[in-house]
């Protein structure tokens, strides 16, 4: 069944002081010896001047495509096969390669999605803003440090930012750079491509706070890429919904939240709740409401994970500066078949915990023990006995597997090196693997190459890898932070469902309290190496006792608690 296509919004009819003007645009991409994919088809919508619009969809839907295009960044095998697009009245296909120049000064400017990959990670952050007032000239060279440090205040950073490389700063820093940089350009039009992608959730809330801001005090038209739609509403006065290359809905952000028209935005608006609601549930989720009153569950026989005052220094970054102490004094336990969720902003010591636990690195102060073994004091053999009984799940699916080998290699290798299974055996066990993570028929997923598969997929291959073992521990670093939310359920699912039926501990770190109250039993609230909370995770998330918590609870982007139209 077709993707129906949506006439343009009323909102923008002819008459109003439209500033972008899209009529019929369809975005092809035609790799070399492959068949021509149509990512856009047939849009059509026009912008006003100083409107906030987002444009939401999960991936592969031709939200980014459509942006590239707005901005003229779109590149070879993309290319536009139809329609206009009108900027100021005057199509912007007609530019040539100087006219576009010009026109980026005082027209369009884009915000890339990652932070880090945006900038020269060997050029200082002031030698940025200077290439643009080279390639412009539209700031004398005698203002050029005034002018930066004037932008680097406007999304709230110091003038002295200006002389670190971006590696010096964190994710939430790197973006708000990326955004002046943009600024620079005094454009009328600023498409931002998933600003908030990877930061976590305090961090989120505060670049998109900044660019709320920044869109009502500089008074340009904004749009919103992302795949959140929560975080679309918060922010848009109207929302465009891509799904499939085409408009599906298009309207004021209060109408499309109180009644959605088509169903794939009722699909996307069902996969949100309010973490600190009496009873969570998802679609496609199993319900937990009776485990979170303190009802034991069925636990195989295992050894606990036990951290008893544990402590890690860093080195200081930079000379002159003092070492940083990541974790301080912590101690947990998690008992077999038990869920535990490690929460908090990024820095906040989740993922050193996560090392010190599987063994990577060695605590500075306190113990780390995994039943008998002293994890920080481990000899060879109990090196090995950890690796096999411990196993991670990274956060990023992409990164995770080797791009060149495919999905029976990946998961063939662990049952290799910690099973004495081989030839027709250790085959068999890695489509039981595909099968247990709900990857059937087992046989062709085994064939294929990471690129063959979407995101919620290559993420179960990174479990089904983790499975490979048998441990009786996975330790899940942000297992679902990169996913669409369509697919974070079905992950989550998984995740509860392999921990019930195998007995399985689950240590979950994560910034996402959503997720957390999914999927695990209990709760520790990490704040700059500290723990500021524990207790049971449906208990903790309903009534925070301590103000950290309740500002990561405060920064959730849930559509129907926190929109104000």
């Amino acid at each position: 069944m077709s993707t129906p296509v949506i006439p343009p919004s009323t909102e923008t009819a002819p008459g109003a002081d439209v500033l972008l003007d899209v009529r019929d645009l369809s975005v092809v991409y035609e790799p070399v010896g492959q068949d021509p994919v149509t990512a856009v088809d047939r849009v059509s919508f026009s912008l006003r001047r100083g409107e906030f619009v987002g444009l939401v969809g999960e991936s592969g839907s031709g939200k980014s495509t459509l942006g590239y295009a707005l901005t003229r960044l779109q590149k070879p095998p993309a290319r536009n096969d139809g329609g206009e697009i009108r900027f100021g009245g005057r199509d912007v296909a007609d530019l040539g390669a100087e006219a576009l120049r010009r026109q980026r000064h005082g027209g369009f400017a884009m915000v890339l999605q990652s932070g880090m990959n945006a900038l020269n990670p060997v050029r200082r952050i002031g030698e940025h803003f200077h290439d643009v007032y080279r390639a412009h000239g539209h700031v004398p060279r005698g203002r050029w440090a005034a002018r930066t440090a004037e932008l680097l205040g406007k999304v709230e950073l110091d003038q002295e930012v200006a002389d670190r490389y971006p590696a010096q700063l964190s994710g939430g820093m790197r973006q708000r750079v990326s955004i002046a940089l943009a600024l620079s350009l005094e454009p009328q039009l600023m498409v931002f491509d998933e600003p908030t992608t990877a930061l976590d959730v305090l961090v989120q809330h505060a670049v998109m706070e900044t660019i709320a801001t920044l869109q009502r005090s500089e008074g340009f038209t904004a749009v919103l890429i992302s795949h959140d739609l929560g975080i679309v509403l918060e922010s848009a006065d109207r929302v465009l919904v891509m799904h499939e290359g085409r408009v599906v809905e298009d309207g004021p952000s209060r109408a499309v939240l109180d009644a959605p028209q088509h169903e794939y935005t009722r699909m996307l608006l069902s996969h949100y709740a309010d973490p600190r609601a009496e009873v969570v549930t998802l679609p496609g989720f199993p319900d937990r409401s009776r485990f979170e009153g303190g009802s034991s569950e069925p636990t195989r026989p295992g050894a606990a994970v036990v951290l008893d005052g544990v402590g890690k220094t860093y080195p200081a970054p930079r000379r002159g500066e003092p070492p940083v102490a990541a974790v301080r004094d912590v101690s947990l336990r998690l008992e077999p078949g038990r869920s535990l969720a490690l929460v908090g902003q990024s820095g906040s010591g989740k993922s050193t915990l996560a090392r010190l636990i599987t063994g990577v690195e060695r605590p500075d102060s306190g113990t780390v023990r995994f039943g008998d073994l002293d994890v920080g004091r481990l000899r060879r053999r109990g090196v090995k006995q950890l690796r096999r009984d411990v196993q991670m799940v990274f956060q990023d699916p992409y990164a995770a597997l080797n791009p060149v080998r495919t999905v029976e290699y990946a998961l063939t290798r662990p049952v290799l090196t910690s099973t004495d299974l081989r030839g027709g055996e250790a085959r068999e066990r890695v489509l039981e693997l595909l099968r247990t993570v709900g990857l059937d028929p087992a046989e062709q997923f085994a064939e294929k190459l990471p690129h063959q598969l979407s995101g919620g997929q290559r993420q179960r291959v990174v479990i089904a890898r983790a499975l490979a073992c048998d441990p009786q521990v996975i330790v899940a670093d942000e297992p679902v932070s990169m996913l669409d939310v369509s697919l974070r359920a079905g992950v989550l699912a998984l995740l509860e469902e392999l921990r019930r039926e195998r007995g399985v501990s689950l240590l979950y770190i994560t910034h996402d309290l959503l997720s957390a109250r999914l999927v695990t039993d209990d709760i520790l609230v990490l704040h700059r190496g500290e723990v500021v909370e524990r207790g049971r995770t449906a208990e903790v998330l309903q009534h925070p006792q301590h103000p950290y918590t309740t500002a990561l609870l405060n920064a959730v982007p849930d559509p129907r608690r926190t929109l104000v139209r």
